[in-house]
């Protein structure tokens, strides 16, 4: 009876497991026949990858082969996306294949489109892919390196994705004999997987997700001696890794029954399941789990006094241990390309920070020299408009008045002639009329804006000083610093500072009797300095500066913010000086 349930109970199982393998045959057909009629777009490439996934556990070399085209077609398309996800799906069938160098290969090429991508998924990945090629390799400390940055990632931006993460925490532990951590990240683990209903016992998911988990289980109990619940979870876990395909875990699980069977002194049970991990079909291209099963075997049979058959798999183990070496040798080199790899990408990536940096200054001057140009052009202009403006006025002045004012005096003198009687009036309105004219052609030459030059200032206060001197037998000594020359003046400044020199040569010429008046002009300072002397009859400065004789002098010396000082005395002469600040 108990045969029949037997046989019952194993051919339900053979009827289910040949009804998931039809059903996924059946979708893999379907799938096929997309892909013959897709064109060469990114959904090809992802059709490419789910059949890459779909044969990874059964057919590794066919998963490799669409996982290739993927990755072909992507960077054709140019499209990082679906780059990266070909790489995983090619890195994924490496790992089945036990092809492990190629398998880092692949991982450090993520790597770098990962960052590109920027997005957890991505991230998280790529950093997973590195841990679980150092894994395979035996490199468990870099393993868990990688694997800590997943950890963060996950905590961090993945939450639902913990139970998965930990569960792989707690096979890594385990590989480190590190087994209550690992006991830790397992119980982790199967607690979110019991509240998470995508996880049920009856979906692949579920299952797989479990048969990780019960070897990870299965391998803490073992490493901390408890025997009874390590080959609880190997048990557990090896009909689900059987159904859900995953042949490099099934071995893991084989080996483990081995180790606890060799612990309790079951010898015979230790070496059924290490032959059943080496009998499985992807045994040869999984060398961890193949030079465990050979090294538990070999000292199974030297513990039972067989050396044929212990050296039997001590060279299994040895040929195993110089592939890994061989690996190991390449995985350092890889290291090497890869970190100055690395380095040239840091340098690469400071150079455009350079290049960008050196732009932005570059843009920043230009647009800092172009306002200061344009500021200077408007300048220029505002300054030319208002040069036209007094050149217009000094013309107008000129043309207008000036012809006005010639009439009246040619009218005056035929005025003169025709009415004798009105002589001595007609005489005062001619001189009136001749101090306009000087005075209006002092304003002109004031506002005309090609006067602005000091030099033509002090030619028009020597021209002008001799003809009214020489009128009165005078002898003038004029005399200027030769840096004024360079020097402008406002034309405020112009008309103030000549209309003062003006005024005192006025009356130095109506009032000084003197023989002699000497001018000397200097710049001290950023100040601009005239000291006027005459050796005339002098006058008592204190009446005169109480009166009014003085205020057209005060006047000008204000506008110009200059100081202006008078000395004299009786039969001494006067000394008349002018100061005032030039910008």
């Amino acid at each position: 009876m108990k045969t029949l349930v037997r046989h019952i109970f194993l051919l339900s199982i053979l009827l289910a497991y040949s009804f998931a393998v039809f059903s996924q045959a059946q979708w893999i057909d379907s799938v096929k026949r997309a892909l013959a009629k897709r064109k060469a777009d990114t959904n090809k490439v992802n059709t490419l990858i789910n059949l890459s996934d779909a044969y990874r556990f059964s057919y590794p070399d066919s998963a490799l082969i669409y996982a290739q085209k993927a990755l072909a077609l992507a960077e054709r398309l140019h499209s990082d996306n679906q780059i990266f996800w070909s790489v995983v799906a090619a890195n994924a069938s490496l790992y089945v294949l036990g092809n492990y160098t190629l398998e880092l290969d692949y991982a450090f090429k993520a790597l770098p489109i990962a960052k590109k991508l920027n997005n957890p998924y991505t991230t998280g990945f790529s950093n997973g892919m590195l841990s679980d090629c150092y894994y395979n390799l035996g490199e468990y400390d870099t393993s868990l390196k990688y694997w800590r940055k997943v950890i963060q990632i996950c905590e961090q931006d993945l939450p639902g994705e913990r139970y998965a993460v930990y569960g792989n925490s707690s096979r890594i532990f385990n590989a480190m004999h590190q087994y209550d951590s690992a006991l830790i990240y397992a119980k982790k683990s199967y607690e979110l997987i019991e509240h998470t209903q995508a996880l049920d016992i009856n979906n692949y998911d579920g299952k797989r997700i479990r048969s990780i988990l019960f070897t990870a289980l299965g391998d803490a109990f073992e490493g901390k001696e408890n025997h009874d619940s390590a080959t609880f979870y190997y048990r557990m876990s090896i009909p689900y890794s059987a159904e859900t395909h995953m042949e490099v875990n099934k071995i893991d699980d084989y080996n483990g029954m081995a180790t606890v069977f060799q612990s309790i002194g079951r010898q015979d049970s230790a070496i059924w399941y290490a032959k059943k991990a080496l009998d499985e079909r992807i045994a040869k291209t999984y060398p961890l789990g193949l030079l465990k099963a050979a090294n538990l075997l070999a000292a199974v049979y030297e513990s039972k006094n067989n050396p044929d058959s212990s050296l039997k798999y001590l060279h299994i183990s040895l040929a195993v241990k110089d592939s890994l070496f061989n690996r190991e040798k390449t995985i350092a080199f890889q290291n090497i390309i890869f970190k100055e790899q690395e380095k040239q990408k840091d340098v690469e990536a400071a150079k455009i920070e350079l290049q960008k940096r050196y732009r932005m200054y570059f843009l920043v001057a230009l647009l800092t020299i172009s306002l200061v140009i344009a500021g200077i052009t408007i300048r220029n202009r505002r300054i030319r408009q208002l040069q036209n403006i007094r050149n217009r006025i000094a013309d107008d002045l000129h043309d207008d008045i000036g012809s006005t004012l010639s009439s009246i005096s040619i009218m005056n003198e035929l005025a003169k002639a025709k009415s004798p009687d009105a002589f001595s009036l007609l005489t005062s309105i001619g001189e009136s009329t001749s101090a306009i004219q000087e005075n209006m052609g002092d304003i002109v030459w004031a506002i005309k804006a090609g006067n602005d030059r000091f030099e033509n200032v002090l030619q028009r206060m020597n021209q002008f000083a001799s003809e009214i001197l020489d009128s009165k037998n005078i002898e003038l000594e004029f005399a200027s610093d030769a840096s004024l020359s360079a020097i402008k003046l406002t034309m405020e400044q112009r008309k103030n500072f000549y209309f003062f020199f003006k005024e005192v040569i006025n009356n130095a010429a109506k009032h000084s009797r003197a023989e002699k008046v000497s001018v000397c002009i200097d710049q001290k300072d950023h100040h601009i300095e005239m000291n006027i002397n005459d050796n005339g009859k002098g006058f008592d400065a204190n009446k005169i500066f109480s009166g009014n004789g003085m205020n057209t002098l005060k006047k000008r010396a204000a506008e110009l913010n200059g100081d202006f000082k008078i000395a004299s005395n009786i039969h001494e002469g006067t000394h008349v000086q002018l100061k005032f600040k030039i910008t």
